[in-house]
This record gives C-alpha cells, structure tokens and sequence, in this order.
C-alpha cells in the first residue's frame, strides 16, 4: 500500500527538479515568476501530504481530518516565511508562498483520502 505515497511522491520530486533545472531557465515573463516563486512551494504543501499519510499509514493511524491537513499546511508555511528568515539570512518572507504551500496541500488531499487504504 505505501506505493502510492512512493509514486506520488516520485512524481513531486521530478516536478521540482523539472521545474528547478529546465523550466525556470527556459521560461520568461509571468510564467517564469510563477515558476520560480511559487512552484517549488506548491509542491512542498503536496509532498507534506504525502509525508503525513504515508507516516500515518506507518504507525497504522487513521487519515486526520482535512482541516487539520491544512492546518499543518498553514503552520509550516508561517514557520518558513516568518521565523526562517530570522536564523536563515539568505531567507526571505513572501506571504504569497503560504498561500502557494496550502494550495498545494489542498490539491493533494483528495486523491490521498480517495485512494484505497
């Protein structure tokens, strides 16, 4: 069962390589913004999900509810936005980003709750 956390997050992965090593240097203008502010964090919040569920499916737990997936979500977004950029000097805030991780969390919750257990 946990080889569709295994392909799922595969497939993150070479979305954020993908995009890290071709699309953002072959691209311009509003797409290469999008693509390189925001993408990676999109694919961030989905690979939480699948962390979360995988690790869960692990310990033979339950899946928690959505809102509390989101939660999470939210929580790690303020964190990196907010309190990296205080021990991280290279680290910007951009509260942008926390909506591109939540969204990326949300997209990934409903074929992790519908997939079969």
């Amino acid at each position: 069962m946990m080889k569709k956390y295994v392909f799922t997050a595969t497939g993150l992965m070479s979305l954020y390589l993908l995009n890290r090593f071709w699309w953002i240097p072959h691209s311009g203008g509003v797409l290469h913004r999008v693509l390189s502010c925001w993408f990676a964090d999109f694919l961030a919040g989905g690979m939480m999900m699948v962390v979360l569920f995988a690790a869960l499916r692990l310990a033979n737990r339950p899946h928690p509810k959505p809102i509390l997936c989101l939660t999470q979500a939210l929580c790690c977004g303020l964190f990196w936005e907010y309190i990296t950029p205080l021990y991280l000097p290279r680290s910007t805030s951009d509260p942008w980003d926390i909506l591109a991780v939540l969204l990326g969390a949300a997209c990934l919750l409903p074929p992790l709750y519908h997939s079969k257990r």
